[in-house]
């Protein structure tokens, strides 16, 4: 079972594109949807660094309830 769930993270997938001259990401689940999105920068390098932020996330990352 452990072995089926690293096989479905692996196809989880970051896609970096621009926008209006904007650089935005986005995170995709195996069947290709779109599971979580961030904001535009500016910079390709601040995408870069939203994207490393999110992909250090664990399952010890607490969850706020509002």
């Amino acid at each position: 079972m452990v072995a089926a769930k690293r096989k479905e993270v692996r196809n989880i997938y970051f896609e970096k594109y621009t926008s209006q001259s904007q650089w935005r990401w986005r995170l995709k689940a195996a069947n290709h949807e779109i599971i979580a999105s961030g904001e535009s920068y500016w910079n390709e390098s601040d995408c870069d660094h939203a994207i490393n932020l999110v992909k250090s996330t664990t399952n010890l990352t607490p969850v706020k309830r509002l």
